[in-house]
């Protein structure tokens, strides 16, 4: 027969394993899934949308057909935001995601002012971010979802230019196929300012070795005189996990949440170069 001292043993772990039970429960029943649909007012789907909260580290970007799925930890109570270059910001309050009901959110899409811009009959296009030192092979890592992260440096524009090429040197791919994202902020203060009208995406069909890609944007972007801007790069869907190696600059960057702008300060970047002609 069991003696005391087993027993209180066997109780011991019967209360250890119960309050352990509770706590899971209590967290689980503590967290919010959210999960649903991004679409526009004509009722298509959206692809690559940032959901979450400003400078958090909860955030998601949704799948190429719109769908996401969300965790939220215990105390998160504020809108949810979902931001993309094409589109108005929304706010959906807590109330309406609380209940863990699937959500259908609508995006309406901006109202876009073309740039009136003036190039020289003889101008030729420049390099309009100073050159740096090339430094070691840099890499991005994982899946391209659902937590990506966008990766660039710092530059200032000495005058006021219009984009005509975005170059970036590829070492190596293991995707057998990624979407890569490229954007370009105007840095105010601590705040980055996406200044682009349309998504600028690049596909890479399959694994390969040392590539140089030249992206020609298809709407005018205008850089003014000695304004700071960031351009970034980022993996934003692919096939599998894979890495994406690149030439680097020893130049100040910053690696940032693509969800919602979580962001950390480098001394080093991926070697993206910005080519544009000068305008009036």
């Amino acid at each position: 027969m069991p003696n005391k001292k087993t027993n209180n043993i066997y109780q011991m772990k019967t209360f250890i394993i119960t309050i352990l039970l509770a706590v899971a429960a209590t967290t689980s029943w503590a967290q919010t899934k959210v999960k649903g649909h991004i679409i526009n007012e004509r009722g298509e789907s959206i692809e690559y949308v940032s959901i979450g909260f400003d400078e958090d580290s909860v955030g998601v970007v949704s799948d190429a057909k719109g769908h996401f799925e969300l965790i939220i930890p215990q105390g998160r109570r504020n809108d949810l935001s979902f931001t993309h270059v094409s589109y108005q910001t929304k706010e959906v309050p807590y109330q309406k995601y609380a209940n863990g009901r699937e959500l259908t959110v609508v995006l309406t899409e901006k109202l876009v002012e073309l740039a009136e811009v003036t190039i020289g009959k003889h101008s030729k296009s420049k390099t309009i971010a100073s050159k740096a030192l090339s430094g070691p092979t840099t890499s991005i890592r994982g899946k391209g979802k659902p937590n990506s992260i966008e990766w660039g440096p710092v530059f200032k524009s000495k005058r006021n230019y219009a984009v005509s090429d975005i170059l970036l040197t590829i070492k190596s791919s293991s995707f057998q196929w990624c979407v890569l994202s490229f954007n370009i902020y105007k840095i105010q203060g601590n705040r980055f300012v996406n200044i682009l009208n349309k998504p600028i995406y690049y596909r890479l069909d399959k694994p390969c070795g040392k590539q140089r890609i030249a992206i020609q944007p298809e709407e005018t972007i205008m850089l003014k005189g000695k304004q700071k801007y960031y351009i970034s790069v980022s993996v934003v869907d692919s096939d599998r996990y894979g890495i994406l190696e690149m030439q680097s600059q020893f130049k100040t960057s910053y690696a940032r949440s693509l969800a919602k702008g979580k962001k950390r300060k480098l001394p080093v970047a991926p070697a993206i170069v910005i080519k544009g002609y000068e305008a009036e």
